[in-house]
């Protein structure tokens, strides 16, 4: 159920990757993303010295050592540029982004993988898009969408919208947060998304500023926010709970 997001908050540096696949490979998630960006931005950040690029024999050192120990790992792609030089490697799943989500090249090399495919439908993603997607990837069987709501402000998180992508679209809709309070999680009970993506980050140190910083949380914050969620999980089915109070991270009846 739920989703590590490595994104790219590992800097392109491999001691940030070997601190996340420790503790993915040593935890009790089974399921971990990396994501490839745009040249555009591989570029522009060159240029200020950062390169976020992983060799491609990263990639297969990480599917490796996940598959040895039973895991899966996927890839967050916007860009068939970026995306060719890693397309015949064994990835588990993939996350197409929002903002490529009618991207006809990338989806026909989507497509021949016959991997699972997460849909996100954050950045101004509209019924329409969502539909015009599902009809490019012709064949309904290996995808899934997320509610992807990119706000920081708990009013804007609509969480019914699990509730309605699922009738629209007759598919599994997950959540992929981004938001920046983890007591929200706990909310999502009630609309039973079918998968939980959490962004992560190897450090707190204050002068980390990671490109995901606000609404990633350190590998201690997602222990304890998967411990939350499966409690609760399994409280609600004991009880009818009316509200979860999302702010004082309790229950109300």
């Amino acid at each position: 159920m739920f989703f590590i997001e490595a994104g790219i908050n590992h800097f392109g540096d491999n001691k940030e990757v070997k601190k996340i696949m420790k503790f993915f490979l040593e935890s009790d998630f089974y399921n971990l993303t990396f994501m490839i960006h745009t040249q555009k931005f591989y570029e522009k950040y060159k240029k200020l010295g950062i390169d976020f690029i992983l060799p491609k024999k990263t990639y297969q050192n990480l599917i490796r050592k996940c598959h040895i120990k039973k895991k899966k790992i996927g890839l967050a792609v916007c860009d068939e540029k970026t995306f060719k030089p890693l397309s015949n490697l064994n990835f588990d799943f993939y996350k197409l982004l929002s903002v490529s989500i009618n991207n006809k090249n990338l989806i026909q090399i989507l497509k021949s993988k016959k991997k699972p495919i997460y849909i996100s439908t954050g950045f101004k993603v509209n019924d329409q898009k969502i539909k015009k997607c599902i009809n490019l990837f012709s064949k309904k069987n290996k995808l899934s969408l997320l509610h992807t709501p990119m706000t920081y402000k708990i009013s804007e998180l609509s969480f019914e919208k699990i509730n309605n992508l699922k009738k629209k679209f007759n598919l599994d809709v997950g959540y992929s947060n981004h938001n920046n309070d983890p007591r929200t999680i706990n909310f999502l009970i009630n609309f039973k998304p079918k998968t939980i993506f959490l962004y992560c980050k190897p450090s707190l140190k204050k002068n980390r500023v990671y490109p995901d910083n606000k609404h990633a949380f350190s590998f201690e914050e997602l222990e304890k926010i998967k411990e939350n969620y499966m409690y609760y999980s399994r409280l609600n089915k004991n009880i009818k709970i009316k509200k979860i109070n999302i702010f004082n991270n309790g229950i109300k009846k």
